[in-house]
């Protein structure tokens, strides 16, 4: 039976009783439908999971600490999509593995997107996150950061860079070393774009001979690193 969960960033001692905010009590016992002596689990989102005991009213007893190191270490860049087709991208990158979540506006959908709206949608979007970190049971919350373009993106802190490619020579692996995965848009990525990859020294890699969905391709691809 899948134990109930919930985020909270904070370091918690084992034995001891944790008071619970009114929106945790409600969600615990109104929401999650939770009873006095039912276990619970804590997440912190830095690798740290606890085991505790609700009381049915206001508190939960830590009863075991369980940590674990960090096994999903990619970065992925995605650009902004649909409504729909976003939110499932976002969900998915959680529950399969990923390490920081970066999301930009591709260059061929400047007229589609804009930066300043999406970041007023950003807390929708790390709620997604976080439902599906804690779904998942990942010990690690993915961070989330919003960019203008692909040009704004410091390649360079990051030493194996990999730009997804239908047209590439070479295929993603499983025993791949990879820091960061950059996906393109429905229109693929732009001449300045391309440019900015080969001025970086990027690798270009395919997923195999099928054309896939951009909210697709970053799933196939983590999936085929992770697992």
């Amino acid at each position: 039976m899948k134990i109930a969960s919930i985020f909270l960033k904070k370091k918690l001692d084992k034995n001891t009783d944790h008071f619970l905010d009114n929106s945790q009590i409600h969600y615990l016992k109104k929401v999650l439908k939770l009873k006095e002596g039912e276990l619970l689990h804590i997440y912190d989102g830095d690798g740290t999971r606890y085991l505790s005991n609700f009381n049915g009213k206001d508190s939960t007893k830590i009863i075991d600490i369980q940590t674990k190191q960090q096994n999903f270490t990619t970065t992925i860049a995605v650009p902004f999509l649909k409504k729909s087709q976003f939110e499932f991208l976002l969900q998915k990158c959680v529950e399969i593995g990923v390490k920081k979540i970066i999301t930009y506006i591709s260059n061929k959908s400047k007229s589609t997107f804009s930066l300043k709206k999406e970041t007023l949608k950003k807390e929708r979007y790390k709620e997604i996150i976080k439902a599906a970190f804690l779904q998942s049971e990942n010990f690690f919350l993915p961070e989330l950061e919003l960019i203008q373009s692909l040009e704004s993106l410091n390649i360079s802190n990051y030493e194996s860079v990999f730009v997804l490619d239908q047209f590439a020579k070479s295929k993603i692996s499983h025993d791949l070393e990879c820091d960061l995965i950059i996906s393109g848009g429905e229109f693929g990525f732009d001449e300045d774009e391309r440019n900015y990859f080969d001025k970086n020294q990027a690798t270009y890699i395919n997923l195999g001979e099928n054309i896939l969905r951009a909210e697709t391709a970053p799933l196939v691809a983590l999936s085929k690193i992770n697992f």
